[in-house]
């Protein structure tokens, strides 16, 4: 009878889940998670050299949980950033007489790490966190004609030297929620730069506080 009576208890019990429609099969890697994506074109402010700099490119990529962020991020050194050569170092032989106006081209770009905080809210934070490596390069500047040293005409360039360097980026933003599919972002972040062997820069010279701000366009 007890036999029966357990028997009769465990049918009840596997129809009762059979019928019950509230009741989800849930995996790690379920499909419940939400997610999106984006896209964003970028602008930053900051310090190269001494001398302000603005780097434009771009970032974007994959948003798990309206919250994290797996991507990839680029940025180039857009304006003309000089400085002049000491002729006191010559670290390739220049003579001691010798000046030469020295121009700073700059890229990096690297994996994008992201945390989005309290991101259904019209106005929050976001943590980007760029790993990732770059390259300088340094160029001596020539006229095209002796007689006119106007610097808008410098057209020539000599090789100097150049480097890869490490890259360390943390940032925080501000976040507005514009529309459904753009979001407004503003902040600041600084770019850790290690490993250069320059001899005229440092890795403190390629490092510094930048200022950005972004357009991100995607589904979020």
């Amino acid at each position: 009878m007890a036999r029966i009576f357990c028997i009769l208890l465990l049918f009840i019990a596997l129809t009762s889940f059979g019928q019950d429609e509230e009741v989800k099969f849930k995996t790690i890697f379920s499909g419940n998670q939400s997610s999106g994506g984006y896209g964003a074109p970028e602008f930053k402010v900051g310090n190269v050299n001494g001398e302000t700099g603005l780097f434009i490119g771009g970032r974007g990529g994959w948003i798990i949980g309206h919250k994290f962020v797996l991507g990839g991020a680029g940025y180039g050194l857009t304006t003309n950033n000089t400085f002049m050569e000491d002729p006191a170092d010559k670290p390739d032989g220049v003579g001691a007489d010798s000046t030469r106006t020295i121009d700073i081209g700059m890229g990096y770009g690297g994996l994008l790490l992201e945390y989005i905080l309290f991101p259904k809210s019209a106005v929050h934070l976001s943590f980007p966190l760029i790993i990732g490596s770059g390259g300088t390069t340094l160029n001596a500047k020539k006229y095209q004609d002796d007689s006119n040293l106007n610097p808008n005409e410098w057209a020539l360039y000599d090789y100097v030297e150049s480097s890869g360097f490490f890259l360390l980026e943390p940032g925080i933003n501000v976040e507005l929620n514009m529309a459904k599919f753009f979001r407004l972002t503003a902040g600041a972040n600084y770019r850790f730069v290690s490993g250069t062997n320059l001899q005229r820069l440092s890795d403190n010279d390629l490092s510094g506080v930048n200022f950005n701000i972004t357009f991100k366009f995607g589904g979020f």
